[in-house]
């Protein structure tokens, strides 16, 4: 039996919302904390550079295509990103071939390194303040329940960036 669970339920008051506002949020909250206490203090990376080189580290064989899938960019914007990056010396592009297509690969640099491990302090005490009413438990369900949820979405819907 499948139940409709959002009859009756106003929009603003709904899943879907609710995420999109708390996802928002988020996002306003780590570009403020960037712009009014981070900027100027000292050597960091702004939200998508630190985004795109999360993904890096985490993967080192992406190409500029699968980085832009996953940051939900336009490649050519990640492109100008990493080009940016590039001159910044935070990182290196070289090129190889997949499939018959020349792909660029990035790696990070040590001054990428040591302005990615700034960065990436920089925003885990800011999200330690935000989940300290959280047990390890709630963190670790919501985590799970999140990506199941975004899974279920993209397996069901043509999603295009």
């Amino acid at each position: 039996m499948n139940k409709d669970r959002t009859k009756g339920i106003p929009f603003i008051e709904g899943l879907p919302f609710k995420l999109a506002e708390t996802a928002r949020i988020s996002e306003l909250m780590a570009r403020n904390y960037y712009k009014n206490y981070v900027k100027g203090v000292k050597s960091i990376l702004d939200l998508e550079e630190f985004r795109i080189l999360s993904h890096i580290i985490a993967n080192p064989s992406l190409s500029q295509s699968d980085l832009a899938k996953l940051v939900y960019k336009g490649k050519a914007h990640v492109g100008k990103i990493l080009t940016d990056m590039e001159q910044k010396g935070f990182i290196t592009r070289s090129l190889s071939t997949r499939n018959n297509m020349m792909i660029k690969h990035t790696a990070l640099t040590e001054k990428g390194k040591i302005v990615y491990e700034e960065t990436n302090e920089a925003f885990r005490q800011l999200g330690t303040e935000v989940l300290a009413e959280f047990s390890d438990e709630e963190i670790y369900d919501f985590l799970f329940l999140l990506d199941k949820l975004k899974n279920k979405m993209l397996e069901h819907n043509d999603i295009n960036f």
